[in-house]
């Protein structure tokens, strides 16, 4: 039983999300009352975009283990996706009261992206800001909140925070085309073609590299 578990986590970290659903499926026969398994079971599912599905699962983990600040995170993100959002802050305040610094962490990103799905950049603004303040490197805040800084059409602040992305992920075609979309935006066209031709070379063949391409050939070079 230890053994397949193990080996149901492990095919979720390395991203083989089918792979890890089924062999979750397969332990939970004979550990449904496991909120570990659960959970686990839900994120495979999220990662496959299969969100309506996912909160069964998530909602079984909670009942078992109500004060969990990551079962409580995953399910908000669930939440978030499907709309539910009143549903999600109330997980996610939940998760704020976790003794788990990662949890905690884990709120303020998703309570961003929630506000940002909501309009309210903001708020979305602040929540990132938090985000940050308690771990100045997270790529996946930065990200956040230069996005929400591009939507109040605050485009220096948010190449400062593309730039930060770029250099913790140097080789990340989204980062790289984030930073040369807010660089033309702030009119340094010669600055942001670079970050943009980056992305090309980065990213032949997918859809950054495809964007990155078409806004090479609609702005001018000077």
């Amino acid at each position: 039983m230890l053994l397949n578990e193990r080996m149901a986590a492990v095919l979720l970290r390395d991203g083989r999300y089918h792979d890890a659903e089924v062999a979750y499926r397969d332990v939970i026969r004979s550990d449904p009352k496991n909120p570990e398994l659960q959970d686990g079971l839900g994120v495979a599912l999220i990662m496959q975009s299969k969100v309506r599905e996912a909160i069964d699962p998530f909602d079984r983990a909670i009942k078992l283990a109500p004060d969990k600040g990551s079962y409580r995170v995953h399910r908000a993100m669930a939440r978030i996706e499907l709309g539910r959002y009143p549903e999600a802050e109330e997980d996610l305040r939940v998760a704020d009261g976790s003794t788990v610094p990662e949890d905690r962490f884990d709120a303020l990103v998703h309570r961003g992206r929630m506000r940002q799905r909501q309009g309210d950049y903001p708020g979305a603004e602040a929540e990132f800001s938090g985000a940050l303040a308690r771990e100045p490197k997270s790529y996946d805040a930065l990200i956040g909140r230069g996005a929400t800084r591009e939507a109040l059409g605050n485009f220096s602040g948010a190449a400062e925070d593309f730039l930060e992305a770029v250099r913790l992920q140097p080789k990340n075609p989204d980062a790289n085309l984030r930073l040369g979309l807010a660089l033309v935006g702030m009119k340094k066209i010669a600055l942001g073609r670079r970050y943009l031709e980056r992305t090309v070379e980065l990213d032949p063949g997918g859809d950054a590299g495809a964007k990155a391409r078409l806004l090479l050939e609609t702005t001018p070079a000077s």
